[in-house]
């Protein structure tokens, strides 16, 4: 069970890392959309691209709302929640499972 355990371990924070770097990209991407002479960059679009990896199915279920764009607040929450729920729980049940 010690090495099921630190696999369950490994991955949980395997996952929390990468949805703590999606988290990021996101948050900068929304910013930097907000200055129109970066847009056309390979950064913003790398960036962007990455974004669009949690944020694209997201859009296509909720509507725009005029001009705001409420996909980034969304991807986040939905990231945060994960976070807390599926990652917390293979990371305790990892410790529980090692010990």
């Amino acid at each position: 069970m010690f090495i099921l355990g630190n696999f369950f371990y490994a991955v949980g924070y395997v996952l929390r890392i990468l949805i703590n770097l999606e988290t990021t990209v996101i948050v900068i991407a929304a910013i930097l959309s907000w200055i129109p002479q970066l847009q056309f960059t390979k950064l913003y679009r790398a960036l962007r691209d990455l974004a669009d990896i949690v944020e694209r199915p997201i859009r296509r279920l909720v509507p725009p709302l005029g001009y705001i764009d409420i996909t980034p607040l969304l991807a986040i929450l939905l990231l945060v929640f994960l976070d807390k729920f599926l990652v917390q729980s293979l990371i305790d049940l990892g410790l529980k499972l090692r010990f």
